[in-house]
């Protein structure tokens, strides 16, 4: 299908006026860089590349509710945020229609700055500084009033349950071996059963980012911001915690755990960030099982994730510093 088209017709809901587009990627949705004039923007096709990634986060009730919240934190924060822009009938979701199909539209400014790497994050004092502004984040979700309509993915033991249906298709199509799939689904019943256990309090649970990875890190002029809340919803605070973890070497955790205890106080629990480190992993691998030129990839790397996580956490072996 060309979304050209799809794209040209969204552009038609906003005022800009030399708009030059540059596709960026495709993942839960597609994503374009539009360039008017000196002013740039983030355009937005909610259209995911695989049908294993729809959810309610691709509705246009849910993604209502991801640019209400992006419109709080953006009021809350003292570095960029992709502030919602709306269309000309003042509206942040623009449904766009050709021939049967519908696809929400949204557009967000653009924040000027470099994608993070991994050699960036080599150091303590960037480690602090991720886990600083992961806590801000939460700090504010802490006091976000989210409305009566407001619609999230809820990531807890049905999410899980949604990931080892995934990885059961892929033993199913023959890519996982059956021995591989029942370490797997064994090692997330535990997980679901150690989150059954968890206390779901304002301190511990609330709206998190759920896809904290380098290409959603951006270093602008005044300091790192998150981008691409496409998969936000409402989770335990340790879910992000984790996923910034695995983007630090394991030597510089204990600085990244600082700097997010710096500005949040409570739990810092080694075990439920083993977890989400775990299941962060897992959800990559249920991404790449959609793609089908990528499947060789978790041949070359089931193996590690079943001999350096899976059994150690079965043999309840502490991995936060090994994985």
């Amino acid at each position: 299908m060309d979304y050209n088209r799809y794209l040209e017709e969204a552009l038609r809901f906003y005022s800009f006026d030399e708009p030059a587009f540059e596709f960026i990627r495709h993942n839960e949705n597609m994503t374009y860089k539009i360039t008017d004039k000196s002013a740039r923007y983030l355009l937005r096709l909610h259209k995911p590349i695989a049908r294993n990634m729809e959810g309610t986060q691709t509705t246009p009730e849910a993604i209502r509710s991801e640019l209400a919240f992006l419109l709080a934190w953006s009021a809350h924060s003292d570095l960029p945020v992709q502030t919602p822009v709306a269309n000309n009938n003042g509206e942040l979701v623009t449904m766009i229609r050709i021939g049967q199909e519908e696809i929400p539209c949204t557009v967000l400014q653009w924040i000027d700055g470099d994608v993070l790497s991994k050699q960036e994050m080599n150091s303590e004092e960037e480690a602090r500084t991720l886990g600083t502004r992961i806590a801000m984040l939460h700090r504010f979700s802490q006091s976000y009033e989210a409305g009566p309509n407001c619609i999230r993915p809820a990531y807890g033991t049905e999410w899980i349950h949604s990931m080892i249906l995934k990885l059961r298709c892929g033993e199913e199509r023959g890519i996982l071996s059956g021995k591989d799939f029942h370490i797997l689904e064994r090692t997330m019943r535990l997980m679901i059963e150690w989150m059954t256990l968890w206390e779901t309090t304002p301190e511990t649970w609330g709206f998190i980012h759920a896809d904290i990875n380098y290409s959603n890190l951006i270093r602008s002029p005044k300091g790192v911001s998150m981008i691409d809340f496409g998969l936000s919803g409402y989770g335990y605070y340790a879910m992000d915690l984790a996923m910034g973890a695995l983007l630090v070497e394991s030597k510089h955790r204990d600085a990244l755990l600082a700097g997010y205890g710096s500005c949040m106080t409570g739990w810092l629990d080694h075990a439920r960030l083993e977890a989400f480190m775990f299941l962060a992993i897992v959800g990559y691998y249920t991404f790449v099982l959609s793609q089908h030129d990528q499947l060789s990839w978790i041949e070359d790397h089931i193996s590690g994730l079943i001999e350096h996580i899976c059994l150690p956490l079965l043999k309840s072996q502490r991995v936060f510093y090994r994985i």
